[in-house]
């Protein structure tokens, strides 16, 4: 079997993917800090880390190959502006950024490190990635609510898809 022309995502599975992280984002804090289930081994913390990050890597993926494929990721940048904070760190200065889907996208597939903080109360916890440019001469940290930008990237299939 050959496959001729783009990888084939469309908006439907991009829209699974986004419902999928925006259930692992919430469902964190319940499972593992609010729970009945006493996680001795740490087995059940690590496959939720698994997941949540195969999946978080799966959308960042399709949405960026749906990007290339020709949907002008500047014009999201009014959709995810209000979920999170992109610094970029150099010479001991700190530089808040702007971005786009694309640039989310960017930073979940080139993280070097992935974390998160559950706290008691906090429905929409925030993930923090970190990494380094490609210069590596500087470092970036973004940190975002999961959940938030599955809710905006739900809202931006709808209007494409409307359009």
């Amino acid at each position: 079997m050959e496959l001729f022309g783009t990888h084939k995502v469309s908006f439907e599975s991009v829209r699974a993917l986004a419902v999928q992280c925006h259930a692992l984002d919430i469902a964190a804090y319940h499972l593992l800090s609010d729970s009945t289930h006493e996680d001795k081994s740490g087995k059940t913390k690590a496959t939720y880390e698994d997941i949540f990050t195969f999946q978080l890597l799966a959308l960042a993926i399709s949405l960026r190959t749906k990007l290339n494929q020709g949907e002008n990721h500047k014009a999201t940048v009014d959709y995810v502006s209000h979920c999170g904070f992109l610094f970029k760190y150099k010479n001991n200065t700190e530089e808040s950024l702007g971005f786009s889907f694309k640039d989310v996208c960017d930073k979940i597939i080139h993280a070097s490190t992935v974390s998160r903080h559950l706290e008691h109360g906090v429905q929409k916890p925030t993930t923090t990635l970190r990494g380094r440019a490609q210069d590596n001469k500087s470092e970036w940290e973004l940190s975002i609510s999961v959940s938030l930008f599955a809710e905006v990237v739900l809202n931006w299939v709808q209007d494409v898809e409307e359009i």
